[in-house]
This record gives C-alpha cells, sequence and structure tokens, in this order.
C-alpha cells in the first residue's frame, strides 16, 4: 500500500515542476481596449505594461498585472508540494520515526522512552529503511506481479491436466440444480442452487429451508420463466423444505404459493401434494376454497387405491367443517362401507358437525353416529375418543349428549349395563353384539333420545361432575368445565365453591385477557354473595357497603350463564386463589380491597393466606411490615413451615451487615430459631411428619446462611446439631463453604468496619489468604479424623451414608470449636469456656439437651490450637 501512495506523490512533483516552465493560458477580458505586444529586441530587462479601458472611446484606463493570478497559483501549487515532501519525509522515517503522528500522540515522558528504545534498536542493528526507497517499491512489485503469473500459469496448467483427465461431459451435475444459459442473474441462480444444495445435504435445517425459500422469491421476482426452468427434483426438494417449517403459518402460506406456482406454467402436482396443499387450505380458514380443489381433483385422485383413504378422509373433514354433515356422513359411511378394515374414527368430526347443527333432528343424528361408532370400534374405543367428542359437544352446546359421552367413559370396562349402546340393545330388544348396520336415526327418535342418555343415579353427584372438571380443565378446556357447571344447574345439582374455585385458578392461569377478566368476575360475585349472606345473619345489610370488584366495570364483559343463578359462596381458597393473582401482578389497590373483604366476609384467613401476604412484603423488602404483619397474623393463624422459609428470606436481607439494617426489633437469627423451634414442638405428630417431609435443603442452607452472616459461631453449631437431629440434613459441600466464609470474615474484617466498605473487603488480598488459611486448617482436622477411624480399623471411603453424614459433622463441629478457642485465647481452659457458651446458646435457641457433637479431646485441642 506505500508504494503507490509514494510514487504517486513524486509523479505529482514531476508533473507540477515541469509545468512551471509553461506560461498560463492568457486571461480573456470582454472589454480589452489594448493587445498584449511583444518585443523583439532581444532584451531580457524590457518590460511591458497592461491597460484595460471599458470601451475604445473611453479615456478612462486601469492597469492590469496578469501575472499576479498566475504568481498566486504557482505559490499554491509550491505550497502543496512542499506538503507532500514532507509527508515523504515521514514516510521514509517510517510509523516509528521522530516526527511520526504515532510517536508525536505519545505524552512527553512516553516519548521520551520510545525515541531512545529506537535509538538503542537503530544502534544495534541498523536501520531497516534502505536509501534508496524507489528500487525497493520496485523489487516488491516485480515479485508481486511474478508470484501472480506464477499462480495463473499453475492454475492454467491445473485446468489443462483437468482437460484431459476428465473431459466436460464426465463432470456430473446435481439433478435439482436450475441451468439458465446466457442469463444475466446467474448470481440469483448460483445462491438458489447453493441453498438446495444445503437443503438436500440436510433437510431438517430451518435456517437452511428459509434460506431456499428467500432465493426462490427473489430469483421469481427478477428472472423471466424461472419457475419453467426449475427441475423436477428441485420443486421436490423446496416443497419437502417447506414442510417442515416451524411456523403453521408460515408453513402453509409457502406450501399454497408453491402449488399455485407449479399451476400456473401447466407443472401438475403429486397426489401427497395435492393433500397437502388442500390441508394448507383449510387450515388457512380456506375451506370453500379447500372443497374447490377436492372437488376438481376428485376423479384422478379416488381412482388410485393407495391415495384412496387419506383422499375420502380428508373430504369428510371439509364437508364438515364447512357445515355440511349429511354430505360428510355420506361420504364416511360409503367409505366405511367399501373396506371393514378401514379407521372408523373418520365419523368423529361428523358427529361434532351434527352436534352445531340446530334442532332436535340434529341431535338425534349425532347421538345415532355415535352409536354407530362405537360398535364399530368395540374396545379399540380409547379415552381419547370420548374426550374429543365430549369437548366439541360441549362447545356445541349439547350439554346433554357430552355427559353422557363423559359417561360412557367412567363405566367403561366397569358397569357395562350402563353403557350406551348397552341402553340401545335394551330399549329395542336387541340381542347378541350391536351391529353399526342396525343403528338408525329412526330408530333412536323411536326409543327416546333423554332414555339413551339416562345418567345413573350413583353419579348424580358433585363428585361426578368435579372429576369431569378437573379432567377438563387439566386439559387446559376450562370454558369447557365451564359449561359442566351450567349441566350440573340444569340436573339440579348445587356446586360446591370447589368448583368454581377451580374455574378461577383454570382461566387465571391461562392468562389472557378475557379468561383473566372471568376469573375476577367470578371470584368477586362469590365474595359479594359470601359478605351478602353474612349480612343476612347480622341483619346489617344496609351498613356494610359491597365491596367492587376490581376490573369489573369494563364494559362488554361476556360471563358464563351459571354466573346470572344464585351462586356458592366464597371461602377462604377464594380469598387465596385471588390474593397470588393480584401479588404477582402486584396490584396493591385489589391487595387492600381484598383483605377488607375477607374482614367483612367473616372468614379466618389461613396459613397460605398469610404467606403470600409476608411474600408480597418481602418483594417489596419492606421487612418493617412483613414483621408487624406476621406478629399481628399469627396471634389467630397458625403458621407453617413456608411461612418460617418466608421469614428466613426477610432475615437473608436483615442480617447482612453489608445493608442498611431495616429494623431493630426483627428477632436475631438465635431468636428466629428459637421462635421456629417452638413452633415445631407444638406441632402434632402428623404435622411433624409433614414439617420434616416438607424441610428442603434451600431452607437448610438459608438457615445456616442467616447465622454466617450474624457471624455467630456458637449459634451455628447449635443450628447445624438441631437441624441434623430434627430433619435428618447434615453439612455438605455448600454448608463448608459457608462456614469457612464466615470464619475467614471474622479475621479478614474488623468488627468496627462501615457497612459500605464490608463488600470491597471481602475480596481484598487479606481475606483472600483467611480463607486460605481455614482451608489448611479444615483439611487438618479432616485428616485427624481420618486418622481416628483408620486407628480403630475402619475405611473412610468404605463408610455407609450415614456414618459419612456423620463423619462430615463432626468435621465441621470441630473446626467451629477450633476456631471459637482460637478467638477466646486458643488455651485449654478456653476450650472449657466455649463448650460452656455453647450449652447456653443451645438453652436459649431452645434446643437444650440435644446432641452438638463430640468435644475436643484435650491433646487433639491443644494440637489443633497451636497449628
Amino acid at each position: 500500500m506505500l508504494r503507490p501512495v509514494v510514487r504517486g506523490a513524486r509523479w505529482y512533483q514531476h508533473v507540477a515542476r515541469s509545468s512551471l516552465s509553461i506560461s498560463p493560458r492568457p486571461f480573456t477580458r470582454v472589454f480589452s481596449a489594448v493587445a498584449p505586444r511583444s518585443s523583439d529586441s532581444g532584451e531580457r530587462n524590457e518590460k511591458v505594461t497592461f491597460y484595460e479601458q471599458n470601451t475604445r472611446d473611453s479615456k478612462h484606463r486601469r492597469k492590469i498585472n496578469y501575472e499576479a493570478e498566475d504568481k498566486t497559483e504557482l505559490e499554491n501549487v509550491e505550497h502543496e508540494l512542499s506538503k507532500l515532501d514532507q509527508e515523504l519525509e515521514l514516510l521514509k522515517e517510517g510509523p516509528f520515526g521522530p516526527n511520526s503522528p504515532f510517536i508525536q500522540s505519545l505524552p512527553e515522558k512516553d516519548k521520551a522512552i520510545a525515541l531512545e528504545a529506537l535509538r538503542k534498536y537503530e544502534a544495534e542493528h541498523g536501520k531497516d529503511e534502505p536509501d534508496n526507497l524507489d528500487q525497493v517499491f520496485d523489487e516488491e512489485f516485480e515479485n508481486l506481479l511474478k508470484n501472480e503469473f506464477e499462480d495463473l500459469a499453475a492454475e492454467d496448467e491445473d485446468w489443462m491436466q483437468g482437460q484431459n483427465e476428465e473431459s466436460p461431459e464426465e463432470v456430473p451435475r446435481q439433478p435439482y440444480e436450475v441451468i439458465l444459459e446466457d442469463s444475466e442473474q446467474s448470481a440469483y441462480i448460483d445462491r438458489f442452487n447453493h441453498s438446495l444444495k444445503r437443503v438436500a445435504k440436510d433437510n431438517s435445517q430451518q435456517t437452511a429451508a428459509q434460506d431456499l425459500w428467500k432465493w426462490y422469491r427473489r430469483c421469481k421476482q427478477v428472472i423471466p420463466r424461472f419457475i419453467e426452468s426449475i427441475p423436477e427434483a428441485a420443486m421436490t426438494l423446496l416443497w419437502s423444505s417447506q414442510l417442515n417449517m416451524p411456523s403453521k403459518t408460515a408453513r402453509t402460506l409457502h406450501i399454497q404459493t408453491l402449488a399455485e406456482d407449479a399451476v400456473s406454467v401447466g407443472r401438475s402436482l403429486s397426489t401427497s401434494n395435492i393433500l397437502t396443499y388442500i390441508n394448507s387450505l383449510q387450515q388457512s380458514s380456506k375451506t370453500k376454497s379447500a372443497l374447490d380443489q377436492w372437488e376438481l381433483h376428485q376423479a384422478g385422485l379416488s381412482q388410485r387405491k393407495e391415495d384412496l383413504e387419506a383422499y375420502w378422509r380428508l373430504g369428510v373433514q371439509l364437508f364438515a367443517a364447512e357445515g355440511d354433515p349429511q354430505r360428510a356422513q355420506d361420504i364416511a359411511l360409503a367409505f366405511l362401507a367399501t373396506d371393514t378394515s378401514r379407521q372408523p374414527r373418520v365419523l368423529i368430526p361428523v358427529i361434532t358437525a351434527w352436534g352445531r347443527q340446530p334442532g332436535k333432528e340434529a341431535e338425534v343424528k349425532a347421538w345415532a353416529l355415535y352409536l354407530q361408532l362405537k360398535a364399530l370400534l368395540g374396545q379399540e374405543m380409547t379415552m381419547e375418543d370420548y374426550d374429543q367428542i365430549s369437548i366439541e359437544l360441549l362447545k356445541a352446546g349439547r350439554l346433554n349428549l357430552a355427559i353422557a359421552v363423559f359417561k360412557d367413559m367412567m363405566v367403561t370396562g366397569q358397569d357395562p349395563a350402563n353403557d350406551s349402546t348397552a341402553l340401545y340393545k335394551a330399549a329395542l330388544g336387541l340381542v347378541g353384539s350391536l351391529q353399526a348396520s342396525s343403528i338408525s336415526d329412526q330408530q333412536v327418535n323411536k326409543v327416546s333420545l333423554s332414555t339413551l342418555t339416562v345418567l345413573p343415579r350413583r353419579f348424580q353427584n358433585r363428585f361426578f361432575y368435579a372429576s369431569w372438571m378437573k379432567k377438563l380443565i387439566g386439559m387446559g378446556e376450562v370454558d369447557s368445565a365451564a359449561m359442566v357447571i351450567e349441566l350440573m344447574y340444569e340436573r339440579g345439582v348445587k356446586p360446591d365453591p370447589k368448583h368454581l374455585n377451580g374455574l378461577i385458578a383454570g382461566w387465571l392461569r391461562v392468562g389472557d385477557a378475557p379468561a383473566r377478566e372471568k376469573a375476577e368476575s367470578l371470584g368477586w360475585a362469590m365474595i359479594n354473595r359470601r359478605i351478602d349472606r353474612v349480612s343476612q345473619s347480622e341483619s346489617k345489610k344496609d351498613n356494610i357497603p359491597e365491596p367492587i370488584s376490581p376490573g369489573s366495570n369494563q364494559a362488554g364483559a361476556r360471563i358464563p350463564k351459571f354466573m346470572q343463578r344464585p351462586m356458592p359462596t366464597a371461602n377462604i381458597e377464594t380469598f387465596s386463589i385471588l390474593l397470588l393473582h393480584y401479588t404477582r401482578r402486584g396490584d396493591e389497590e385489589a391487595i387492600e380491597q381484598l383483605v377488607k373483604s375477607l374482614t367483612d366476609a367473616r372468614i379466618q384467613p389461613n396459613s397460605y393466606f398469610m404467606n403470600h401476604l409476608l411474600y408480597a412484603e418481602l418483594r417489596k423488602q419492606d421487612i418493617s411490615a412483613l414483621w408487624n404483619k406476621f406478629r399481628a397474623m399469627s396471634l389467630a393463624v397458625q403458621p407453617d413451615l413456608e411461612t418460617y422459609a418466608c421469614l428466613w428470606d426477610c432475615g437473608k436481607l436483615q442480617y447482612d451487615r453489608s445493608r442498611t439494617a431495616f429494623i431493630t426489633d426483627f428477632p436475631s437469627a438465635r431468636g428466629l430459631f428459637a421462635e421456629m423451634v417452638a413452633w415445631y414442638s407444638n406441632l402434632s405428630n402428623r404435622g411433624k411428619t409433614t414439617a420434616q417431609e416438607e424441610f428442603s435443603k434451600d431452607l437448610y442452607d438459608q438457615i445456616i446462611r442467616c447465622f454466617c452472616l450474624s457471624r455467630d459461631l456458637h449459634g451455628t453449631l447449635v443450628a447445624l446439631s438441631s437441624l441434623r437431629s430434627t430433619f435428618g440434613f447434615s453439612p455438605d459441600e455448600a454448608t463448608a463453604r459457608l462456614i469457612i466464609l464466615q470464619v475467614a470474615r471474622l479475621a479478614a474484617v474488623p468488627s468496627d468496619t462501615p457497612k459500605r466498605r464490608l463488600r470491597r473487603l471481602s475480596s481484598t488480598p487479606k481475606s483472600k489468604e483467611n480463607i486460605a488459611h481455614v482451608h489448611r486448617l479444615l483439611e487438618l482436622i479432616s485428616a485427624q479424623k481420618t486418622s481416628a477411624l483408620e486407628s480403630r480399623g475402619l475405611n473412610p471411603e468404605s463408610l455407609d451414608p450415614h456414618e459419612m453424614q456423620t463423619h462430615q459433622f463432626e468435621i465441621m463441629t470441630d473446626l467451629l470449636r477450633v476456631v471459637m478457642a482460637r478467638v477466646s485465647g486458643g488455651s485449654s481452659l478456653e476450650s472449657d469456656r466455649v463448650e460452656a457458651k455453647i450449652l447456653t446458646v443451645a438453652e436459649e435457641m431452645g434446643v437444650r439437651g440435644i446432641y452438638l457433637g463430640p468435644k475436643l479431646g484435650d491433646k487433639d485441642a491443644s494440637l489443633l490450637l497451636t497449628k
């Protein structure tokens, strides 16, 4: 890059200097009255003076200096040339020369160091820059040309060898590559072919499929007759790649575009591609266009045996979706009559299509077709079949038919006498196996549909409907479960609050705005119902204001029909579900209204309700409000393990000395532990078992972390012993890490250190050195414990899990005892005082009499304390 610049600058300098000897072009003036005159006298000292006048007859003349403008231009040129010379000198010096921009940009101190280093280097190695710069550049240029010619010659030789070894006809071309002769858009073709190769190599790559579609669209827009030039293999690759698109919308749109492009140029689609195209039209809600295509290809597709089943099945689905169940039924029954081995499940969309039609006749046809399906499938009818039919009938408003289908699912294999096919046979007096051909609309209408869909008496209870609702809610069909509530009212079964609470929770899990609106409306309607009942019983209805549901003033809110009927009152579960919803959304106004309504409803809160109120304050890090609510509510509400988990999470903020203290009346780690122990001791045997099962490793680590943050070595030891004896948890690597950091902080950070500096001091070299010391002490204790085991003939690696946990527990308690003894003074007498202090702390924490680990022997204690 340097050589052209220098040579160009020198060429410009040569031209500019040579141009100085050429006289400048004369300046022509419009009204010049005196023409320039030349002198032939040959004397060099002669001077010609030029004048200018406006007209020939004017007597006013002005003296003109032609050389002034040329002189100014000459000075500018010389100035530019001098600048180029300076740049050349800088280039000769190199990027590290004394006057180079890099050296000049350095500070004075750094500049002196750099120049001295360059001077020493030049003294030792000499200058790298030769005097004859042009010669170097010429040699570099010649070497560059020589290398280029050698490379070209090598390529030409390789090509000639390839010509001799293999002729162009023998070079295989992929059958899917697009070839266009004399095309000006060959770059587009190359990119399209490259994308085809990527898809052919791995058809599952979504990025390759997207890239192929992009270049297909561009080629189609830019290149004339591009679609006609695509080989059949390329079209197959393109089609199969778009079938793997993750987006359903993109997949259906691309398939439709490909099919329409192929038809526009006279290409014929394969049978599978035609069916895929028709399916894509149906998925895009273009059912009418899909039916037109289905009718258009009927003659060709219905003649091929291998495609016949897929074609007629698709036709049944299309006519059922279009609202023509009679045509769909005729096709399906004819399809099944010709071959008994075909799947009868093709009748399911026809059944649901009849269910969506109005009138009693459509209901009868739907049930007759359902009986035929059961007769054809027999024992092969699955739970998914029952679910699909019952849910679709629920959505269509055919509640009686839907519950009859669900009843059939419940009695399958348990009570065959109440199955719908058995009821049909008994009503008509049929014997033997029921044949599908014996079931007709007329027979069903003759027997009466209400007789065939009768629900056994043992199913006329809330538990049967609750199991159905639970199944629907678990499947995400919450709106269908709401229709079951309506069916309960129609059948004279009064719903329980738990039925409606399940709906509220299900709608809130859906999460969209309409579902949330229905959940909140139903919840607040139950709450208002409860308050009204309380006010009536207290005869103070007029003095108690009715709570207003947050968001209930929204216009156009669509609520289920059953909400217009008398509904069950809210219970504490209703309040808890809404509280969880509002706390997650951070709706403080709704939370306050809910708590007030709980008081008006005369419902006692439970631990679940209290816990979520506490967690709401914890998310705001308002420890004062959290502790006050706990003290107030715990007088009437029995806390659970989750309550104390929330308090220990709060303690993590309170005990962290690097944070600002929140409140002073929040208990210490010892006090909070003593309160949890008192709660646990008052539980029943069943409650203690439940608490032990629910106690988690995360809560164990949080409790130990709070003691470590409090720098309470005695409390940490007592907590380790108590949690092990009560809940069966022992220290592990995470626990050891917490304790090591706690011990290291005791020595690294003075007690009077300001809190704003605590976090910085925890990462100082001194702190890291202390951590290393504690690690060495822990290794020494571990080695001593291992030697003690080996002296008794035990191998530490062969210990069972319980013995290993005991071994690790004793190592950690020994570490804490050694550190406490060192802090106290480091003598054997201090070890006894430490043991006495540990017993006092255990009594303070409410766990007097528990096993606190082995005491340090005199020999072991003196050895560890001196090391």
